[in-house]
């Protein structure tokens, strides 16, 4: 085959893979064909994963009419494969995007709590490594798995404890119905064309959903979960120093509605939390801009008449805010330093030996307590080892306009990959790291 030929032949079988496969592939192969001499090798490997494509579902968003699919046949059925490892490699990877693989020995990265039945959902790893499990914990000292689905991290479950917003292979939002938990059922997907899902946050009523990407926040209406409506996009980038958003440290609790509902913080920036007025989601704006002392906004917490913002950040800082004006916010309360006091598994703030330095120096977990009269922060620390860490707890009290009191510190020896407080109690959930496996402790 003429080498004119087989490079016109290899573009036009590009363009014959489903739309999917295109839009995640095409340019990737079409760079290949540019730096490399097409031969009837070439033809024929593409035809193959052409035809493979189509009659894979998973890939199959448009169909490839057969008058075409015949003339490619007659075409390839002279050539053979000379891109056979990139192009089975390409295969392989195309696979594994569009198929679920449960997670196994992967930590726990998000939890979703009930507020009125007894149920916890839980996820373990990211997209194609990433599993949600539905948990029975009417008895939180046994819990029972009652299902397990396709999912990870980002993972929020709904107030009416009836819909899952989880993550899919191609970092869309998938919706779950749990009404029934033993047998969930996928529902919907949320195709918003955003980059690097992050965090996604039901508001109190459960009608509005805000999903979070490295640079917007989508609001959907899912009053109807089967049927969302995408409501209004914001503006929300949040970088890293090297502007590399993939280094950006995102953490499950970086994205919160306010009890009301009227008001959505957001990480932002590398250094700032964003507050959005969302009382009329469709025509949601941005209210004000708050900073941090430095580091990436960890965590994000309300209190429970929504005039006090939490927020914690990865250098172990809390800082407490004013809502009276929530155009206005002020800060009334600035404790840093919170690393210096954690502990590690041997009880010291120092370790004699840190056994991975690169890592992250701690994970975090804010709450307001009930009441609001009391803000706690749990903090972990896990340089030793992988499989040892201590919990500790600050507990502050908090006065209605935001001073904090004096703390009082407490500690547990449990490694948490990430801890989470169950709004509304007093209880901690996390994950020993790589053990795919939680538990639940009581604050002190």
């Amino acid at each position: 085959m003429r080498p004119g030929l087989a490079e016109r032949l290899s573009r036009a079988l590009v363009s014959w893979h489903p739309r999917r496969w295109r839009d995640r592939y095409g340019e990737e192969v079409l760079d290949v064909l540019d730096q490399h001499q097409p031969t009837a090798r070439t033809v024929a490997n593409l035809w193959a994963s052409a035809v493979s494509a189509q009659l894979d579902p998973a890939w199959r968003t448009d169909r490839l009419l057969l008058p075409r699919l015949r003339r490619a046949a007659l075409i390839a059925a002279v050539a053979a494969a000379s891109l056979a490892p990139v192009l089975s490699l390409i295969g392989y990877q195309a696979w594994r995007d569009d198929h679920w693989h449960p997670a196994a020995g992967e930590n726990l990265l998000s939890a979703g709590f009930s507020a009125h039945a007894a149920i916890l959902v839980t996820a373990f790893g990211q997209a194609i490594d990433g599993t949600d499990m539905v948990w029975d914990v009417t008895d939180l000292s046994r819990p029972r798995r009652l299902s397990q689905f396709e999912g990870g991290q980002p993972t929020a479950l709904s107030p009416d404890s009836r819909t899952v917003a989880t993550v899919a292979f191609d970092d869309q939002t998938v919706l779950w119905n749990v009404t029934d938990p033993t047998h969930p059922a996928r529902i919907a997907t949320l195709s918003a064309g955003g980059s690097g899902l992050r965090g996604q946050e039901f508001s109190p009523d459960g009608r509005v959903l805000a999903t979070g990407y490295y640079d917007q926040v989508f609001l959907w209406d899912v009053t109807s979960p089967a049927r969302p409506r995408l409501l209004r996009i914001l503006d929300a980038p949040a970088t890293s120093p090297a502007g590399n958003s993939n280094a950006v440290p995102f953490s499950p609790q970086d994205i919160a509605f306010s009890p009301g509902g009227s008001i959505l913080a957001s990480a932002t920036g590398t250094d700032q939390v964003t507050l959005w007025n969302v009382t009329d989601p469709a025509r949601a704006y941005r209210l004000a801009d708050v900073d941090s002392p430095g580091g990436f906004t960890q965590a994000l917490a309300f209190s429970p008449g929504g005039n006090l913002l939490a927020v914690l950040t990865s250098h172990g800082a809390v800082l407490v805010y004013n809502l009276a004006d929530p155009a206005r916010p002020v800060r009334t309360a600035t404790v840093r330093g919170l690393l210096d006091r954690a502990r590690y598994p041997d009880g010291h703030t120092q370790p004699d030996e840190v056994l991975c330095a690169a890592c992250t120096p701690a994970s975090y977990a804010v709450a307001f307590a009930p009441g609001g009269h009391t803000l706690t922060v749990v903090v972990d620390r896990q340089e030793m080892s992988a499989n040892s860490g201590r919990d500790t707890i600050f507990d502050w009290p908090v006065t209605g306009s935001g001073t904090l009191g004096t703390a009082t510190v407490d500690a547990r020896d449990v490694a948490d990959s990430q801890p989470f407080i169950a709004p509304g109690d007093r209880t901690v959930s996390g994950s020993p790291p790589d053990s795919h496996a939680w538990h639940a402790w009581a604050l002190p």
